[in-house]
């Protein structure tokens, strides 16, 4: 009796296992798939000859910081399973914000959705500047996605003493019930998301890294709004 006990228990730590491991294939494939829909797109669009020279260099560049993206996300899960060390140096926010925005540019653009920055000059931040420029991608994308009729997304920054609050607010339908109380948590997802979570849990777990946090305005009517602070510089 004994045995079996400890063969059922054997088999149900190797099926959660192999659970997890499935989930975080498909949390992979999904975070993938906005960065290799602009490869792809790019790549259809440059076969027409008729566009124009700065058109061209618009595309390469997007299907450039696409292919970057990919390598970043890459580098973030080995990262996470090795604990390695983060490569900081001063950045600009602004900077950051409108390099993660360009990559999802044309996804907008083709769901009807406008894009507004409105970040202020001069917030400067000890960062590793791919990894934020990841978290400001991942949260523009979970808006685009949330959105596929169209709407509108805002990205805005603010200094509040010495810190930056950097805001990513959408139109769409807002933040389902389900998952509000677990939205940083690995795998959180609602049955109508496209994605398994891994995509906040990770961007949070960045900021956190970077000394700020992460956190969501749950507040009543449509929309989302994810906020996440930041160390800055002393200005001067």
């Amino acid at each position: 009796m004994c045995a079996s006990i400890r063969q059922a228990r054997e088999e149900l730590i190797r099926s959660e296992r192999i659970g997890v491991v499935g989930r975080l294939a498909a949390s992979i494939v999904h975070d993938l798939r906005n960065p290799l829909a602009a490869i792809y797109g790019g790549a259809e669009m440059l076969m027409d000859s008729r566009l124009s020279e700065p058109q061209i260099k618009r595309l390469a560049r997007n299907m450039y910081d696409a292919s970057r993206r990919i390598q970043q996300m890459l580098q973030d899960l080995l990262d996470l399973g090795r604990g390695g060390p983060s490569q900081r140096q001063r950045a600009d926010l602004r900077e950051i914000v409108s390099r993660a925005a360009e990559t999802l540019v044309l996804k907008a653009e083709a769901q009807s959705i406008q894009v507004v920055l409105d970040i202020p000059e001069h917030l400067y931040a000890d960062l590793d500047s791919r990894r934020i420029e990841r978290v400001v991608a991942n949260l523009i994308g979970n808006a685009i996605d949330a959105m596929p009729g169209g709407g509108a997304i805002t990205v805005s920054a603010v200094r509040e003493g010495g810190s930056a609050m950097i805001a990513v607010r959408d139109t769409g339908p807002g933040i389902p019930a389900e998952v509000r109380d677990r939205l940083f948590q690995p795998f959180a997802t609602s049955r109508k998301g496209n994605g398994m979570g891994l995509g906040l849990a990770l961007s949070r777990q960045a900021v956190v890294d970077h000394g700020g946090d992460m956190w969501a305005e749950l507040a009543p009517g449509p929309g989302a709004c994810f906020i996440f602070r930041l160390p800055l510089e002393p200005p001067g």
